[in-house]
């Protein structure tokens, strides 16, 4: 069966599955992500005939001959409009968790006939799931850390606690500053789930911990809005690390890297026997059965695979 893959954060689902050789059109998301290329060179040269929600060139679609199409409901309404090929849709919500993305991988799972590897990946969630509550489970409300991701240049731009990214700053035991932000549907030229806060409502957060995926802590440091945040005085500002895909979507990715990567940071006394280096290389070893070399490794974590994903505005 050829498929048709929709959705730039959905892309890595089939490579979970081991079901890249079925696809025969992609996003042009996923065949830019310089991991992905890395780790599947023929995905360059498949057609990218979606770029963002919306923007689909028909012909190309076509002319790549699919049986079927994944995509979410705005793509996938075009092409039924406009095609007779046939559509299968997935549900693209910045509200959904980490239960909403192992029932996703499931469903890919029926798709491309591949349910055991999608229960390896749902077993390995859970289990990490498990771990980290099991450490973080004894830490009294007021003394979890406060956790403020300041996205894009400003450091403005960030997913407020409707979103399945305080899901997973709660899993790491940590809190979600701005958690009474309501983020979901928000649009202003930003991908829904993404909002923009003032650096005065930063400030009167005054988090612990902020993670950046622009500029360096350096940098942000230097700037005089930013010095009198406690994160910022007290040196612990990290840069979110990127894979595949970027950490601030709901992907099958970020469900796992980034709680497991700041509960890290946030509590290192508590999660002093994980190597996280080899846990990352567990996951891609057993989820996406490709063996990251420790440079890969290194690019994951300073983010600089990032710089070949598209954000902001994102697909």
């Amino acid at each position: 069966m050829r498929v048709a893959l929709f959705g730039g954060p959905s892309g890595q689902i089939a490579y979970i599955l081991g079901a890249q050789d079925r696809l025969c059109a992609v996003t042009n998301a996923l065949r830019t992500s310089r991991l992905v290329t890395e780790m599947d060179p023929r995905i360059a040269t498949l057609p990218g005939p979606r770029t963002t929600n919306g923007s689909i060139n028909v012909e190309e679609l076509i002319a790549a001959a699919p049986d079927v199409l994944v995509a979410g409901d705005v793509d996938g309404d075009i092409v039924k409009r406009k095609t007779t090929i046939p559509v299968v849709n997935f549900s693209d919500s910045m509200g959904d968790g980490y239960e909403a993305m192992i029932r996703e991988v499931r469903f890919y799972g029926e798709v491309f006939n591949a349910p055991a590897r999608a229960e390896r990946y749902a077993k390995y969630v859970q289990d990490l799931v498990a771990l980290l509550r099991s450490r973080t489970a004894d830490i009294p409300e007021s003394e979890r850390v406060s956790v403020f991701n300041g996205y894009d240049p400003s450091h403005l731009v960030t997913l407020g606690g409707d979103t399945f990214l305080d899901q997973h700053v709660r899993l790491a035991g940590c809190r979600n500053a701005a958690a009474t932000f309501q983020t979901v549907g928000k649009r202003e030229g930003l991908h829904s789930g993404l909002g923009e806060v003032s650096i005065e409502e930063v400030v009167k957060w005054n988090p612990d911990l902020m993670v950046i995926n622009s500029g360096t802590p350096a940098d942000l440091a230097r700037q005089p809005a930013w010095k009198t945040i406690k994160a910022v005085q007290n040196g612990r500002v990290l840069v979110q690390p990127a894979g595949i895909f970027i950490l601030h979507r709901p992907t099958a990715e970020s469900a796992v890297l980034y709680p497991l990567w700041l509960a890290k940071n946030a509590y290192p006394d508590r999660f002093k026997d994980i190597d996280l280096r080899a846990e990352i290389k567990r996951f891609y070893g057993e989820i996406f059965t490709f063996n990251l070399t420790d440079a890969q490794v290194d690019r994951i974590l300073s983010g600089e695979y990032e710089g070949t994903i598209l954000h902001g505005a994102m697909p």
